[in-house]
């Protein structure tokens, strides 16, 4: 049997940190880096090693792996003492964070040319799904760089898919986002209707998840209210999930009307909506 690559995890945050923490159980050796130090800490206990800087985290490792706010990606990954500037030749990086795929693009060409392999790679399926190794990866990259780095894939994903060339994954996550949400949006306003028809919320929510309108987030509203016996659920959209889409689908002459109208309606609202089942 193979050993473990050593791998690197930067961003140890609600997602980064039990996707971390899965793969220290699976046996991966590991070097962390968050700047809240709590949190290294944690994995520490767990037999991670630390790091000071993003270079001694690329040192340390042959894949690292990033989860973090598209603002600091590029100081991470180019600045002085990054990734780029101080790992190996043949290092693989895989960015689980959501970025612009334009920015996904430029990063990749730029780690090339200093000998690192990127993979962009965001996530869909909320910190559930991370700690529970669930989670659906969208891949854009290399080909070979996908198949070195897929057992990685595997340990903390569900569905793992290899969508082509670098900014692919970007690209699929933000239409994903703006389908998602079109999908809550249906749900609400379907309990909505339901409650002032003078349904059972709690017993419609259970039968519509067994129909043709079964959704991720009804199955889990019915989880956490049914089976949990919670008594409130609560929904946010944020307008980000629909305008990302909305400027892409610009920029390529694609007329998106109902997205338009979801993300009025967002924007309108904030889009918090706490539904009580009490």
């Amino acid at each position: 049997m193979q050993p473990f690559e050593p791998l690197g995890f930067i961003g140890l945050g609600n997602m980064g940190g039990p996707i971390a923490l899965r793969l220290l159980r699976a046996g991966y050796p590991m070097t962390v880096l968050d700047l809240d130090e709590s949190k290294m800490e944690a994995l520490v206990k767990e037999g991670a090693r630390t790091a000071k800087t993003p270079g001694e985290v690329a040192r340390s490792a042959s894949i690292v792996l990033a989860s973090l706010h598209p603002e600091g990606i590029e100081h991470v990954f180019l600045g002085k003492d990054g990734i780029g500037g101080t790992a190996r030749e043949g290092l693989a990086l895989i960015d689980l964070s959501s970025t612009p795929p334009e920015l996904a693009v430029r990063l990749a060409e730029s780690l090339r040319g200093r000998g690192v392999g990127m993979l962009d790679a965001p996530l869909s399926g909320a910190d559930i799904g991370a700690t529970n190794g669930k989670l659906t990866i969208f891949v854009g990259g290399d080909y070979k760089i996908y198949q070195r780095c897929l057992p990685v894939l595997q340990c903390i994903g569900q569905v793992v898919t290899y969508l082509g060339k670098s900014g692919n994954g970007q690209i699929a996550k933000q239409i994903n986002q703006m389908m998602q949400a079109f999908s809550e949006l249906a749900v609400f306003e379907g309990l909505l209707l339901a409650e002032r028809m003078g349904l059972d919320l709690k017993m419609f929510a259970r039968a519509a998840s067994g129909g043709c309108a079964q959704s991720w987030r009804l199955d889990e509203l019915v989880e956490q209210v049914w089976n949990q016996g919670e008594k409130k659920y609560r929904l946010r959209i944020r307008p980000s999930r629909t305008a990302n889409a909305l400027e892409m689908a610009k920029k390529a002459g694609v007329p998106l009307r109902g997205a338009e109208t979801a993300h009025q309606i967002f924007s309108d609202h904030g889009w918090e909506v706490v539904i009580d089942f009490e």
